[in-house]
């Protein structure tokens, strides 16, 4: 069997994908400002991948937004990292805090995380079969395929919850922490 070229954090539904489900009244600006800061602070190169904004009901409108963060960890490797937003009855609503008033939006948002890890990035096995004989043998047998998923993908997966761990403070939920907060 040929090695994949991404490595994704759910192959196969194994791994359970992070999200976040809230309702509740929030600053959805300020929640973007922590997240793409999360993303150029580590060094992703950050993109939004996807905005549909529907009129919605009488509730409220209805949005959908695609985040895709992407990072070189070396000539060979290259993280990705994916969010997706889905938010519904979306009401903006003015609330006086601290003697201010301040514009806080009222919603229901749905927020998943997800990441791959991308080998051999730049090609340079090429698409011909030899070329992919080759790099089967070099992942299998170089670098030891146990090595490259329990370093790089681990490592990919404890930044995406690390993300997601700033994510739930940031909306200042319940099981506010991570664990695994110190690893990489």
């Amino acid at each position: 069997m040929p090695f994949p070229t991404r490595l994704s954090l759910q192959p196969g539904g194994e791994t359970v994908v992070p999200t976040i489900k809230k309702v509740g009244i929030f600053d959805m600006d300020g929640l973007y400002k922590v997240m793409q800061r999360w993303f150029y602070d580590n060094k992703y190169y950050f993109e939004e991948t996807l905005y549909k904004h529907k009129p919605g009901t009488a509730a409220g409108k209805e949005e959908e937004i695609g985040w895709t963060g992407w990072r070189k960890v070396n000539d060979y490797v290259k993280f990705h990292i994916k969010v997706f937003f889905h938010i519904y009855d979306i009401k903006n609503i003015e609330v006086i805090k601290e003697g201010k008033k301040v514009k806080l939006t009222k919603c229901r948002v749905w927020i998943e995380f997800n990441g791959d890890v991308e080998l051999d990035y730049t090609k340079r096995f090429g698409q011909s079969k030899f070329g992919k004989f080759l790099f089967d043998v070099y992942n299998k047998f170089v670098l030891q395929e146990e090595k490259v998923l329990s370093n790089w993908w681990d490592e990919l997966y404890y930044r995406v919850y690390k993300l997601h761990t700033i994510t739930k403070e940031y909306l200042d939920m319940e099981s506010k922490g991570n664990a695994y907060y110190d690893i990489w």
